[in-house]
């Protein structure tokens, strides 16, 4: 995979970004940094949860810029509902001259969206699964992108549907 690139997942909880940066890891060998285990990671720690958030944005950024600086590429997956930490992003991506790649994921059908959350089961040590009116909450929070990305709809794609078309955007 070359050029370089800095390969951003963002979406609400229950819409497919870490199911689809697995996919996009194994497909191109490349490393992903995912905020939520690294949030657990903290309050396993004994960082109370009032003051991770933010942190494990700048945690995953530290780690890209550190493989982007080795001429890696990498995959982000955060939710990044508000513009700053989408700043951060355009910013590692300006000081490294490495293309940045945005992929949404959203789902867009509300039933499905639902099922998913309340059925998941991430396993991340610490983390409890969030709830459905955390997702609402979340939503109402989450701020409209103004950059070019590729938008997915995981409500009617499979795995390797939606790991394609990002490969696909990705070239």
């Amino acid at each position: 995979m070359s050029p370089q690139k800095l390969i951003i997942l963002s979406g609400l909880p229950g819409t497919g970004k870490s199911t689809l940066a697995t996919g996009l890891s194994q497909a191109l060998s490349l490393p992903v940094f995912s905020v939520d285990p690294i949030e657990a990671a903290m309050w396993r720690g004994g960082i109370s949860k009032t003051q991770t958030g933010i942190a494990a944005y700048e945690i995953a950024a530290t780690l890209a810029d550190d493989h982007l600086r080795l001429g890696h590429s990498v995959i982000i997956d955060a939710v990044n509902p508000v513009e700053a930490p989408r700043a951060v992003w355009r910013k590692l991506a300006e000081t490294h001259h490495v293309r940045l790649i945005l992929i949404e994921c959203v789902c867009s059908d509300a039933i499905i969206h639902r099922q998913r959350i309340e059925t998941r089961i991430r396993a991340i040590d610490g983390m409890p699964e969030v709830t459905w009116s955390r997702v609402l909450e979340r939503r109402a929070e989450y701020e409209a992108w103004t950059d070019a990305r590729l938008v997915l709809d995981t409500a009617t794609w499979s795995r390797e549907e939606l790991v394609s078309a990002a490969l696909k955007y990705l070239d």
